[in-house]
């Protein structure tokens, strides 16, 4: 008849205080004072149904056992209906309330009591030192106390079905946390959840990265649909690790062009290093894709890839599918920068240019924090002079490429 059970972070000194419990209880029960007192510890107290029921101290308690088992030296039995054991360090406690059955046929009776047992462990035993018997509630007959046994289990039922259902909401808030995550940068996404909205915001110094593939258009007629996606799918994925790698935040994908960006959402110093590394990056792994495909007599990719510096105001717009998207002038310059490149080569213009040259006159640090610096000059720059740019006019323009002794 038991019902409930214990909560403990430590199994096996739950199962040793209620080892103690039982032989506590149920000796009493067989009218077995020494197997009893066996476990009782010295300064031992206790507090009975009746206010005159206390005893201070073993000898007390005992003479007090001894007067019962007298008056009623017959056995009897003990029947839990719920019990809960707690342990806390080296204190531990068992509270339950139970079925006494005493004596046969007519002359039965059936009492239900509560008990209370407080126990201390010393040199790696449990002691009971303290011992409280009460009537649950003298106001409950017993067929209203079974109704209310079971309230108690049904409360403890969904006490157990509130956990789980918290468990499994913590879960889907970690899916839908890591889900945002892959749609927008932290600190966004924290200003997200937190305020319901995110401010655009002025950044005075990033750098951009565009790439586009040369041809697309044409290559789609040739290949099916399926085969095109698989190719760009397997492009894109190799950009997202190698930004993650290089520090940046990738912005979005337009059909076939990439648009990422360094130096946001958290400024640093290193914007032009780490987005030109990430864009030779890209160039040398579409090149050896394309190694790869012409073996094979299949379709590849070629690709522009083009490099600017300067402000942008970055944010999401919208109320539904948020995007993190950035805009200004600058923008549309990296734009350029890829369309009046060359196939295989990232154009980078006189800002990004300004800013590495600059950069590697510096030293130390590390780029995981935003300050790692060139010691050496890491690029090589083959100067374009003015192109014409689309709705730009005439740009500096540079080639870049890692610098080989």
């Amino acid at each position: 008849m038991e019902q409930g059970g214990g909560h403990s972070a430590n199994p096996s000194a739950e199962a040793a205080v209620l080892a103690v419990h039982e032989q506590f209880w149920q000796s009493y029960a067989r009218r077995d004072l020494d197997s009893r007192f066996a476990v009782v510890a010295e300064d031992v107290t206790f507090f009975g149904t009746a206010l005159h029921e206390r005893a201070k101290g073993k000898a007390q308690y005992r003479a007090m056992n001894q007067k019962g088992v007298d008056q009623y030296p017959e056995a009897f039995v003990i029947e839990n209906i719920w019990k809960e054991v707690r342990v806390l360090g080296d204190a531990a406690w068992v509270e339950g309330d139970a079925y006494y059955l005493m004596g046969k046929g007519e002359n039965a009776t059936r009492d239900i009591i509560r008990q209370t047992t407080v126990m201390r462990r010393q040199h790696g035993r449990w002691w009971v030192v303290h011992v409280h018997g009460s009537e649950p509630d003298y106001r409950l007959r017993e067929g209203e106390y079974v109704a209310q046994g079971k309230v108690l289990a049904r409360n403890k039922e969904l006490e157990r079905e509130v956990m789980q259902r918290t468990r499994e909401l913590s879960t889907e808030k970690r899916r839908s946390d890591a889900l945002l995550l892959n749609i927008l940068p932290g600190d966004v996404a924290d200003e997200l959840k937190t305020k319901g909205t995110a401010e655009a915001k002025l950044f005075d110094q990033v750098t951009v990265l565009f790439t586009d593939f040369k041809g697309f258009t044409a290559m789609s007629e040739r290949m099916s649909p399926k085969d095109l996606v698989h190719d760009l799918h397997e492009c894109f994925s190799a950009f997202d690790r190698i930004c993650v790698k290089h520090g940046l935040e990738k912005i979005k994908t337009i059909g076939d062009a990439y648009m990422a960006a360094g130096g946001l959402p958290r400024p640093n110093a290193t914007h032009a290093y780490d987005v030109l590394n990430a864009a030779l990056e890209i160039r040398d792994f579409i090149a050896q894709g394309k190694e790869h495909k012409q073996e094979k007599g299949l379709p590849w990719f070629e690709i522009r890839i083009g490099v600017h510096s300067g402000p942008v105001v970055a944010g999401i717009v919208g109320v539904n599918k948020f995007q993190y998207d950035i805009w200004g002038d600058t923008v549309n310059t990296a734009s350029r920068m890829e369309s009046s490149g060359e196939v295989g080569q990232v154009n980078i213009s006189e800002a990004t240019y300004q800013l590495l040259v600059g950069s590697s006159q510096l030293s130390g640090g590390d780029q995981a924090t935003g300050n790692q610096q060139l010691t050496t000059p890491a690029f090589h720059f083959t100067p374009r002079g003015k192109v014409q740019a689309k709705g730009k006019g005439e740009l500096h323009m540079w080639f870049a490429d890692r610098h080989t002794a």
